[in-house]
């Protein structure tokens, strides 16, 4: 009885795991064919994707202007699509898969507008691509080779594969449990020029000329300003928060702030991401001498 029973498990243990390599074996194969048709699919596409003028000339030289840029996913936008699609789910059923090829603007505020879909293989597809870009965060817009906001067109594919959208449903599910355990970090703190954390500090003092016997009989006098760096890394607002006890040199900072170049705006990871506003103190310490001060980690 016993040697039936064990016989019994173990034909039991044979079915279940011969049932799960069936799976795994089926869930590669069709990774595999997807993979195939969406490489076709590629090849078969005509349109220029990425970002052209306006007008729909394409750009030929990225490097005379400043391409629009997302907080998270850079340049490259089809990330952003595969990441938070919903599938629909009558296609997902039937294992249906397909791409959508879609137009947008992006204005000087770098959102979308005037939303077109190219090419598709399906009108479904093209529904939940149009709700994307709909609610894309906006991204530092192109500007032209002076630093001038310009509106742009950007043309993207979309990949709609049913078994990478199961794998991907599955391991952000994974992902979001263990999160739940942890201490994540999310933002990006804004920065500066190279990044150091005394850069801007640095660029106020190289940029800081004043009379020293304004500070009198003081050796030293020390001010605290406060930078609104806006989600577009730009100076929202300048203002002093502790003067150095000479109008004329909190005055000069405000102007030297106000001035300065654009930021790396904050970036929040978490989800579509997204730039984000931020607040800087900057303390500025004058000194009743005609050396120049300069900060370093």
């Amino acid at each position: 009885m016993k040697y039936l029973l064990l016989l019994l498990l173990i034909l039991i243990s044979f079915t279940v795991l011969k049932g799960q390599e069936n799976k795994i074996d089926s869930a590669s194969y069709y990774k595999n064919q997807e993979a195939y048709l969406d490489s076709l699919w590629r090849k078969e596409n005509i349109w220029n994707l990425g970002i052209a003028k306006i007008t729909g000339e394409p750009i030929k030289d990225l490097s005379i202007i400043e391409a629009p840029k997302w907080a998270k996913w850079n340049y490259d936008l089809e990330g952003y699509f595969v990441s938070q699609m919903k599938y629909p789910a009558h296609l997902l059923s039937k294992n249906q898969a397909g791409y959508s090829v879609a137009m947008f603007s992006l204005d000087t505020l770098g959102l979308p507008r005037a939303i077109n879909i190219l090419a598709t293989v399906h009108k479904d597809f093209d529904k939940e691509v149009i709700r994307l870009i709909r609610e894309l965060p906006h991204c530092l817009p192109c500007r032209d080779k002076n630093g001038k906001r310009i509106e742009c067109l950007y043309t993207v594919y979309v990949p709609f594969l049913p078994q990478r959208y199961r794998d991907r449903v599955m391991t952000d599910s994974i992902a979001e449990e263990k999160l739940k355990h942890c201490f994540v970090e999310w933002e990006e703190q804004a920065s500066f020029q190279d990044g150091k954390l005394w850069s801007a500090q640095n660029y106020i003092y190289q940029n800081l000329t004043y009379d020293a016997s304004l500070l009198g009989k003081q050796q030293k006098a020390k001010g605290v300003y406060k930078l609104h760096i806006d989600s577009y890394g730009e100076i929202k607002e300048a203002k002093t928060i502790k003067g150095c006890g000479v109008q004329e040199l909190d005055e000069e900072v405000i102007r030297i702030i106000r001035n300065m170049p654009r930021w790396i705006p904050t970036i929040h990871h978490r989800e579509k991401g997204e730039y984000k506003d931020t607040i800087w103190t900057i303390p500025i310490i004058f000194e009743n001498c005609n050396s120049s001060r300069s900060v370093t980690e």
